[in-house]
Protein backbone atom coordinates (compact mmCIF):
# COMPACT_ATOMS: atom_id res chain seq x y z
CA UNK A 1 0.00 0.00 0.00
CA UNK A 2 1.66 2.96 -1.16
CA UNK A 3 1.13 6.36 1.01
CA UNK A 4 2.30 9.93 0.23
CA UNK A 5 4.05 12.11 2.19
CA UNK A 6 1.39 13.91 4.02
CA UNK A 7 -0.36 10.69 4.72
CA UNK A 8 2.66 9.33 6.58
CA UNK A 9 3.24 12.50 8.84
CA UNK A 10 0.12 12.54 9.59
CA UNK A 11 -0.35 8.93 10.46
CA UNK A 12 3.41 9.46 12.77
CA UNK A 13 1.59 12.31 14.74
CA UNK A 14 -1.74 10.10 15.23
CA UNK A 15 1.15 7.28 16.37
CA UNK A 16 2.08 9.47 19.16
CA UNK A 17 -0.91 10.43 20.38
CA UNK A 18 -1.78 7.14 20.86
CA UNK A 19 1.70 5.84 22.49
CA UNK A 20 1.15 9.01 24.90
CA UNK A 21 -2.69 7.29 25.79
CA UNK A 22 -4.87 9.57 23.48
CA UNK A 23 -6.95 7.35 21.11
CA UNK A 24 -9.55 9.63 19.69
CA UNK A 25 -7.94 13.20 18.29
CA UNK A 26 -9.55 16.07 17.49
CA UNK A 27 -8.13 17.32 13.04
CA UNK A 28 -7.50 20.81 15.39
CA UNK A 29 -4.86 19.14 17.42
CA UNK A 30 -3.13 17.51 14.40
CA UNK A 31 -3.33 20.93 12.87
CA UNK A 32 -5.36 19.60 9.31
CA UNK A 33 -7.24 21.84 7.22
CA UNK A 34 -7.49 19.42 4.24
CA UNK A 35 -9.55 16.39 4.71
CA UNK A 36 -8.74 15.30 1.65
CA UNK A 37 -5.18 12.76 3.11
CA UNK A 38 -7.65 11.63 6.27
CA UNK A 39 -9.89 10.28 3.95
CA UNK A 40 -7.55 8.20 1.90
CA UNK A 41 -5.72 7.21 4.92
CA UNK A 42 -9.32 6.08 6.06
CA UNK A 43 -10.41 4.76 2.07
CA UNK A 44 -6.62 2.73 3.03
CA UNK A 45 -7.51 1.15 6.81
CA UNK A 46 -4.98 2.93 8.51
CA UNK A 47 -7.71 5.56 10.22
CA UNK A 48 -11.12 5.63 11.43
CA UNK A 49 -13.26 9.19 11.32
CA UNK A 50 -14.96 9.66 14.36
CA UNK A 51 -18.49 11.69 14.67
CA UNK A 52 -19.59 13.59 17.41
CA UNK A 53 -22.44 15.88 18.40
CA UNK A 54 -25.16 13.60 17.53
CA UNK A 55 -28.24 15.12 16.86
CA UNK A 56 -31.97 14.18 18.05
CA UNK A 57 -32.14 11.50 15.50
CA UNK A 58 -28.84 9.68 16.00
CA UNK A 59 -26.63 11.26 13.15
CA UNK A 60 -23.62 12.47 13.99
CA UNK A 61 -23.33 16.30 12.29
CA UNK A 62 -19.65 17.01 12.61
CA UNK A 63 -16.96 14.38 11.80
CA UNK A 64 -13.87 15.85 12.80
CA UNK A 65 -12.20 13.54 14.86
CA UNK A 66 -9.22 10.53 14.04
CA UNK A 67 -8.45 7.26 15.64
CA UNK A 68 -5.42 4.99 14.44
CA UNK A 69 -6.33 1.52 13.35
CA UNK A 70 -3.92 -1.40 14.78
CA UNK A 71 -2.82 -1.65 10.88
CA UNK A 72 -2.23 2.28 10.86
CA UNK A 73 -0.27 1.84 13.94
CA UNK A 74 2.06 -0.86 12.36
CA UNK A 75 2.22 0.52 9.08
CA UNK A 76 5.48 1.47 9.39
CA UNK A 77 6.95 -2.04 10.34
CA UNK A 78 5.31 -3.22 7.57
CA UNK A 79 6.87 -0.86 5.08
CA UNK A 80 10.06 -1.10 6.33
CA UNK A 81 9.72 -5.57 5.25
CA UNK A 82 8.39 -4.94 1.87
CA UNK A 83 11.21 -2.35 0.73
CA UNK A 84 13.61 -4.56 2.50
CA UNK A 85 12.22 -7.86 0.62
CA UNK A 86 11.70 -5.53 -2.76
CA UNK A 87 15.40 -4.77 -2.50
CA UNK A 88 16.59 -8.32 -2.09
CA UNK A 89 14.50 -9.25 -4.81
CA UNK A 90 15.28 -6.41 -7.46
CA UNK A 91 18.98 -5.82 -6.45
CA UNK A 92 20.82 -8.36 -4.39
CA UNK A 93 19.34 -11.40 -5.68
CA UNK A 94 20.40 -10.44 -9.56
CA UNK A 95 23.53 -9.77 -7.99
CA UNK A 96 24.23 -12.86 -6.50
CA UNK A 97 23.18 -14.81 -9.58
CA UNK A 98 25.53 -12.79 -11.77
CA UNK A 99 28.10 -13.86 -9.66
CA UNK A 100 27.18 -17.43 -9.02
CA UNK A 101 27.17 -18.12 -12.87
CA UNK A 102 29.16 -21.54 -13.91
CA UNK A 103 29.82 -20.36 -17.35
CA UNK A 104 32.96 -18.72 -17.25
CA UNK A 105 33.36 -17.30 -20.39
CA UNK A 106 32.67 -13.61 -18.78
CA UNK A 107 36.27 -13.41 -17.12
CA UNK A 108 38.26 -15.11 -20.10
CA UNK A 109 40.37 -12.72 -21.92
Amino acid sequence: MQTVRKERKILKKLIKFSNNGKQIVSFDELGIKDKFYLNELASKGLVTIVGTKQDDEGYYTECNHLTITDEGKHYFEKRFEVNKEMMFKSFWLPIGVAFSRTDRSYFEL
